[in-house]
């Protein structure tokens, strides 16, 4: 009888040795799976914040660009604005020009009598060359900042070439003008005319306007 209790208790003592094995073991498991799926949780936490701060970072240099590019848009705009300002006013002062030469040509060259001549200008046309180019100096004086290099070389050009006529006008308005400078002048004044309106082409063309710039850019 001493002897089966004895074994019972023995059963009983490597079953309980058996089940706090186990129960260790489990611990140990569960233990381990709860530090891994806290880490797992401190990870996906860490990555949450690291995406936050470059989604962050991401919207606020996109806001910095689009604020840059609306001052520089701005600034664009009145820039061309102003080029279109210049433009205008020496646009009106080149076709006063060429009135003038227009003119000119009309009262030394032989056509017919309905072309204008120096007595069909009204008192607002200049009735000189050296007239026209300073009005045109004058803008150049006054905008010069708006102005490419481009148009201040195509209005160098244009006034340069045509200033030594200024001799040619002090002749043909003197008492006994040349009969050579008569006969030269419809020619000169022709002349003119023609490297007025390359003036103002390649003023025109140096505006650049925006549509003219992307239809360009899409044939390239």
């Amino acid at each position: 009888m001493m002897n089966e209790i004895i074994i019972g208790l023995q059963v009983l003592i490597l079953l309980a040795i058996g089940a706090l094995s186990f129960f260790n073991k489990f611990l140990k498991s569960y233990s381990s799976e709860k530090g891994k799926n806290l880490a797992t949780k401190e990870d996906v936490d860490l990555i949450t914040r690291k995406v936050e701060e470059v989604k962050s970072e991401y919207v606020n240099r996109v806001e910095h660009l689009k604020a840059e590019l609306a001052f520089y848009q701005k600034k664009n705009d009145l820039l061309f604005g102003e080029k279109i300002r210049v433009f205008k006013k020496l646009q009106s002062q080149l076709v006063e020009f060429k009135k003038y030469c227009e003119a000119c040509y009309g009262t030394y060259g032989r056509v017919s009598e309905f072309h204008p001549n120096l007595n069909s200008l009204g008192p607002e046309v200049g009735k000189s060359i050296l007239f026209h180019i300073t009005k045109i100096h004058e803008i150049e004086q006054e905008d010069f900042v708006f102005l490419s290099q481009n148009s201040r070389a195509a209005l160098s050009n244009l006034t340069g070439t045509l200033s030594s006529l200024c001799s040619m006008e002090l002749a043909l308005h003197s008492d006994e003008p040349p009969a050579a400078i008569i006969q030269g002048a419809a020619g000169t004044y022709e002349s003119a005319i023609e490297k007025i309106d390359r003036c103002l082409q390649s003023l025109f063309e140096d505006l650049e306007f925006p549509g003219k710039y992307r239809a360009n850019k899409q044939l390239k």
